[in-house]
Formats: C-alpha cells, structure tokens, sequence
C-alpha cells in the first residue's frame, strides 16, 4: 500500500510539473523588422522591442549628439530623449531632455511620417555622413545628408517633428 502511494504521488508530481514546464517555454516572439518596419514602429513594435536612435547636431565649430529610446507597454509608446553638449563642456555626459509616454495611435508626433518622407536618404553612394541612426538588436540603419545645406534642411524638418512632442525645447531651435 505504502509502494502504491509513493508510485501515485510521484506521478502526480510529474505531470504538475511537466504542465508547468510547456507554460514556462511559451514565451511571446517579436516580428518587428527594423528595415521595414522602421516607419511605422508605434503600431508594429512589441514590448519586447527597443529602439535606440542616435541624432548628430553637430554643424561647423558645433558638437553635439542626441539619443532617443524608444519603448513599448500596455499600447503606449515611451520616449527617453538625452542630449550631450560637446563643444562648449570639459567633460561632457548624457543629461535627459526629457520622458514622455503617449499612444501607439498618437498622430500628434509623427516621427514615423518623417522617416518614411526622408526614406530616400537611406542609401548614400559616397556615405558622406550618417546624420540619424536606428538601432533595433543588432540591426541598424542610417540615414545620410550630404554637404552642410543637406544636413540643414533635414534638421529643420526633425526638429520641426520633435517640437510637436515637447514643445518646451521650441526656444532651442531659433533657426526654424
């Protein structure tokens, strides 16, 4: 009798823990593609994404550099954007601009309207500059300008986009 409760336990313990076993390898998958899907990242990302975008402000005697994180729960999106200083600082480190979390359906942004517009900027024959890169895992793109009015014309239009998020930097951007 004892044998037989041993034997009846044992398995009991073996199917609960072989059912807990097939929960446990089901893990969610993401079907995110940075190369085609770069433009429409708020709707098509999962939140086992992130996107990381690094901005060269740098123009003439001026260095400086932004980087935007990019990430997704609960059907919003979260912007992390920090900014270093180059030129003028000894020292200089990442300080955040600023976080912020809106919508996936937010249609106020419109930072994927702006890459899709500047697509034709992702092939560059002479690769004079990569001005703004995206970063998904290991994949990566860029998109290039070519000479200083190029790279003025495409920062206007970024900024211009990056204002409707945080209007509060406006003051920063005299030029537009």
């Amino acid at each position: 009798m004892k044998n037989l409760i041993k034997i009846v336990s044992l398995l009991i313990i073996l199917v609960g823990c072989k059912n807990q076993t097939e929960n446990i390898t089901e893990q969610p998958k993401s079907n995110f593609n940075l190369e085609k899907d770069y433009a429409e990242f708020q709707t098509k990302m999962t939140e086992l994404d992130t996107l990381k975008i690094w901005i060269g402000h740098s123009v003439c005697n001026y260095q400086g550099s932004e980087k935007i994180e990019i990430t997704k729960k609960n059907g919003n999106i979260k912007i992390k954007t920090e900014y270093k200083e180059e030129t003028f600082e000894k020292n200089p480190k990442w300080k955040v601009v600023y976080e912020k979390t809106i919508s996936e359906n937010d249609t106020i942004w419109n930072l994927g309207k702006f890459l899709k517009r500047n697509e034709k900027r992702l092939k560059s024959e002479t690769k004079e500059f990569g001005i703004l890169q995206i970063k998904h895992r290991k994949n990566k793109i860029q998109f290039y300008t070519h000479g200083l009015v190029d790279s003025n014309k495409f920062m206007s239009e970024y900024f211009e986009t990056m204002i409707k998020i945080h209007p509060e930097n406006k003051e920063k951007y005299l030029w537009i």
